[in-house]
């Protein structure tokens, strides 16, 4: 008999080969993506650098990420499965196989399944390896060389946790048929189904909840509220979902079919009729699908923009090869020599062989002020014991010749006159700064006020975290200020210096030849690995504070770095998701294909013609196949708004670029949706005819 478990399994999983060989796959492909990850995020061959350190942080991120799915979907999956023997195995029972019997062949299933599906998974994966690494290397733009490696500790974690999780499938397996008796089983299925009650409370609840997740993405203005509102959003949109699915559509239908003069037509009968039906069998995987399509859909096109926007948002903090800021106090003494300082960066640059092309360097000043009935202040207005003030922001001051330079223009300002910048906030024509000290009975001069001759539709890249980025961010918010000159720069930086304290900052940029690996090399030797063994030596160059540089090649392989990474572990998880709503559909198509050749040969018993059938049948399929692709649509459009906000926390702020990946993202996939359509319905067809 113990010779007989391994062939009766085997015959078993043939017999029902169309609904475990995709259950197999998954198996498969799951344990190879684990495996895959598994040995990427213990590299050997990473060099010892800190950009190269987001790969390995990604990859460990991805492996709990694929560990969780793998767990939920495996068990949900399961699930089905049992459900569509339950007949077949209170067969074997009334046939004489013992429980114990059955238990035996069930377990014969699982290792074959199991040893079967994870070591062709980990084959999979060591043979895909070798790719992924190559992709993973050119979408973060590593120059580093890898070598082919098996990856022992991936081999032995990916054995023993989807060993474990089939394991716990196969006890959930053996306690549940125990629990039943053999004619339970054998009835299971076969008992009329009753026709589902409209639930008005869960649908009501579904639409509040959905209703209150869409306000909360379309009420937030910030970055930081974004992060702090998203998770609850996602939270009442799930909720909701499940609830209109299940509850919602079904209480619809019950709507229609109250509508005497719309029910009472031959097609609408029997439409509205099997639609019932069908809600309430398949309301909850519908939901899910729903929900897998919205997570694909979200987690790449936003990391598809983030990694495409990732040279805007480098050259918006570093707009030229090298950047340098130079911090100092005028009211101390501090008397840099500008000059003397870029013939220097220049000297630097040509001794690491990257020769500097253009140098240009300006003067400009970053406050923190308070706004308050349209004035600008150093501290908030003190009324009664209240603290007053509309917005906290950063406000940078730079002189009209910088401005023009950078963008190019020949803008003029008299003495009295201003350009501002201003990103979400409502200023009057003449920009009035008071310096109030903390101590709101003490000022540090007069108010000085300017006339705005222009609000700037945009501004130009200044380096380090400029007002223009805080200002997208929605953080404090940012205002940029031109003044007619560094002489009017500095008197305003006097005033503020008294009331506040803070710095002057003179910006240094400097244009480099050769190619971005020449110049990171070039500014790794120079500032960071420090060749001649210290700091380069800025003597000679007057008195001041501080001074750093930054390179947009460093900055660009660091962002490309943490940006890849997000981007390949999106695609990759979205693929997953991908595979897993496509699975949850061929389930349900071919599940549905059997409960409609019943009704199919019924309908026609009763005089209804085939074609008729044939349409109202069609069209059943055809709205519960694509409701949650048009409810996944509506997510993604609602979630746009949020997305775009915790976008702008990497500081990248370009909303046409992420539209444009959002609207191509959804495109493709609706038609591979459809792709996926077209090929599940011909098994349903088969089955029906």
């Amino acid at each position: 008999m113990k010779r007989l478990y391994p062939k009766l399994a085997w015959q078993s999983l043939k017999h029902n080969g169309k609904f475990y060989f995709p259950y197999f796959l998954t198996i498969l492909f799951t344990a190879a993506v684990f495996y895959i990850l598994m040995a990427l995020s213990r590299a050997d061959d990473l060099p010892s650098k800190i950009r190269y350190a987001y790969l390995g942080a990604f990859m460990q991120i991805g492996v709990f990420l694929v560990g969780v799915f793998a767990v939920v979907f495996l068990f949900y999956t399961n699930s089905f499965l049992m459900k569509r023997r339950t007949k077949e195995l209170g067969l074997y029972n009334v046939l004489g196989m013992g429980k114990g019997n059955i238990a035996a062949v069930l377990i014969w299933e699982t290792l074959i399944l199991g040893l079967s599906g994870v070591v062709g998974g980990i084959l999979t994966g060591m043979l895909l390896q070798r790719l992924m690494t190559l992709i993973i290397y050119r979408v973060v733009r590593f120059s580093t060389g890898f070598s082919f490696y098996i990856s022992w500790p991936g081999i032995l974690v990916t054995a023993i946790f989807f060993g474990a999780v089939l394991l716990l499938n196969l006890l959930c397996n053996l306690i549940r048929m125990g629990r039943q008796n053999p004619v339970a089983m054998m009835r299971e299925g076969s008992a009329g189904e009753k026709e589902p009650k409209a639930k008005w409370l869960l649908a009501l609840t579904g639409f509040l909840t959905l209703g209150f997740g869409y306000y909360i993405s379309l009420r937030v203005t910030s970055s930081m509220e974004a992060f702090a509102n998203y998770f609850l959003a996602v939270f009442l949109v799930v909720i909701g979902t499940y609830c209109l699915f299940t509850a919602g559509s079904i209480t619809i239908l019950k709507l229609l079919k109250k509508n005497k003069g719309y029910y009472y037509k031959t097609g609408h009968f029997i439409t509205v009729s099997g639609m019932l039906y069908r809600m309430k069998r398949n309301g909850v995987g519908l939901a899910n699908i729903c929900i897998l399509c919205t997570m694909t859909l979200v987690m790449i096109s936003g990391t598809v923009s983030l990694y495409l926007g990732t040279e805007g948002v480098v050259e918006t903090r570093t707009p030229a090869d090298w950047t340098s800021t130079l911090r100092y106090r005028p009211a101390e003494g501090d008397t840099p020599d500008f000059d003397g300082l870029t013939e220097k960066m220049e000297e630097i640059a040509a001794v690491q062989g990257v020769p500097a092309t253009e140098s240009y360097g300006f003067l400009n000043s970053s406050q923190d002020l308070f706004l308050y009935d349209g004035v600008l202040d150093t501290a908030p207005k003190f009324e009664d014991d209240a603290i007053l003030f509309d917005a906290q922001l950063e406000v940078l001051f730079i002189p009209l010749d910088a401005y023009n330079h950078l963008t190019g223009q020949s803008k003029t300002l008299s003495s009295d006159q201003v350009l501002v910048w201003c990103r979400g906030w409502q200023l009057p024509d003449t920009l009035t700064l008071p310096y109030h000290s903390i101590n709101p009975q003490e000022t540090a001069g007069e108010p000085r006020s300017f006339r705005i001759k222009e609000f700037l539709d945009d501004f130009p890249a200044t380096g380090g975290w400029s007002p223009m980025i805080s200002a997208n961010n929605g953080e404090t918010g940012g205002i940029c200020v031109v003044v007619p000159d560094d002489q009017a720069l500095l008197d305003l930086y006097a005033q503020f210096q008294t009331a506040n304290g803070g710095s002057m900052e003179w910006t240094l940029f400097t244009t480099l030849s050769g190619t971005d690996e020449e110049q990171l090399e070039a500014y790794n030797r120079a500032f960071v690995n420090f060749e001649d063994g210290a700091y380069p030596d800025f003597s000679g160059t007057g008195s001041w504070n501080a001074f750093s540089t930054e390179s947009r090649a460093m900055n660009l392989a660091e962002s490309y770095s943490m940006n890849g990474g997000f981007f390949f572990l999106g695609v990759f998880l979205g693929v997953l998701f991908l595979m897993a709503a496509v699975l949850i559909i061929y389930y349900k198509q071919i599940s549905e294909g059997y409960e409609d050749r019943q009704r199919f040969q019924i309908m026609q018993q009763v005089g209804l013609e085939r074609r008729q059938i044939k349409r109202s049948i069609n069209r059943q399929i055809l709205v519960v196949f694509f409701l949650p692709l048009l409810a996944a649509a509506l997510h993604l459009l609602f979630d746009f708004r949020l997305m775009v906000l915790l976008l702008q926390l990497f500081a990248m702020t370009n909303v046409k670029l992420t539209a444009i990946c959002s609207l191509l993202t959804f495109g493709v996939f609706a038609v591979l949706y459809v792709l996926v359509y077209r090929i599940t319905a011909r098994s349903y067809y088969k089955i029906v005819s």
